[in-house]
């Protein structure tokens, strides 16, 4: 049977082996820039996504943080011990997605959705344990065993194939705003904690500069007539942005259409 620790690396592998994958999509939970969740739920996986701060610890020498807030998305890979950031990736909708460091992932294959990956198995885990989502947590720790197939999973354009994977005992504990929770399968342990999102800061600040970081614009290709191509970035002037915050100020001046 496949664990939690092989699913993660069928992610990796795919995404690096299908670097122009991309996910269609279909009905699904209520739209979300990030998380799609399944046919049927009323928000994606069960409110389960609208964390704003989860962590996934999976062993070995790094974790995972994750953070959201205001539609804004951030994944960082963390060291363990010396709590150095091996790479770090920020998407804002409407901007584009942001590495650090600069030199940490290309704009291809997208490293950000392989780590959105696995926090989106993590929350399948937790949404089919636990189907009332957050609200459903006590202070006295509960469990259920999830069996069967993992469905595809989806985060932004990135998918995961469907495969069958080992029942999994998932526990949880604390308060609907604060959960700390346990994946054990019959050779892996998965921690982590999930936190609500309210009153969380921007998921980086403002004064942040760009300069250290690899800019991928969102925008589109125009054909030339010397038959090359040129790129152009959905923001005017990304040239003249220095910071975070004037991405921010920027993607106000030019706001993203209203889905209908």
């Amino acid at each position: 049977m496949v664990t939690f620790r092989t699913l993660l690396s069928a992610v990796a592998c795919a995404l690096a082996l299908l670097p122009a994958a991309r996910a269609q999509t279909g009905p699904a939970a209520v739209s979300h820039p990030h998380h799609q969740g399944f046919e049927g739920q009323s928000s994606p996986h069960n409110g389960w996504a609208a964390y704003g701060q989860l962590t996934l610890d999976i062993g070995g020498d790094r974790y995972y943080v994750y953070d959201q807030s205001r539609g804004e998305f951030s994944a960082t890979v963390v060291e363990r011990g010396s709590s150095l950031v091996k790479i770090r990736a920020v998407s804002l909708p409407g901007a584009g997605v942001f590495y650090f460091p600069s030199e940490a992932s290309p704009c291809q294959p997208d490293a950000i959705e392989r780590l959105g990956l696995y926090a989106e198995l993590a929350l399948f885990y937790l949404s089919t344990a636990f189907p009332d989502g957050p609200k459903s947590v006590g202070a006295t720790a509960s469990s259920a065993t999830v069996e069967g197939t993992v469905p595809e999973l989806h985060f932004m354009q990135g998918l995961m194939k469907p495969r069958e994977a080992s029942p999994t005992l998932v526990t949880v504990s604390g308060s609907p705003k604060a959960i700390e929770y346990l994946l054990h399968d019959d050779k892996d342990k998965v921690k982590g904690t999930w936190t609500a999102q309210a009153n969380r800061p921007p998921v980086i600040p403002d004064r942040e500069p760009l300069r250290d970081w690899q800019t991928c614009w969102m925008g589109t290709w125009a054909s030339l007539e010397n038959g090359g191509s040129r790129f152009r970035p959905r923001l005017r002037n990304v040239t003249a942005l220095k910071t975070f915050g004037d991405v921010r100020k920027a993607l106000r001046a030019q706001p993203l259409p209203r889905a209908k």
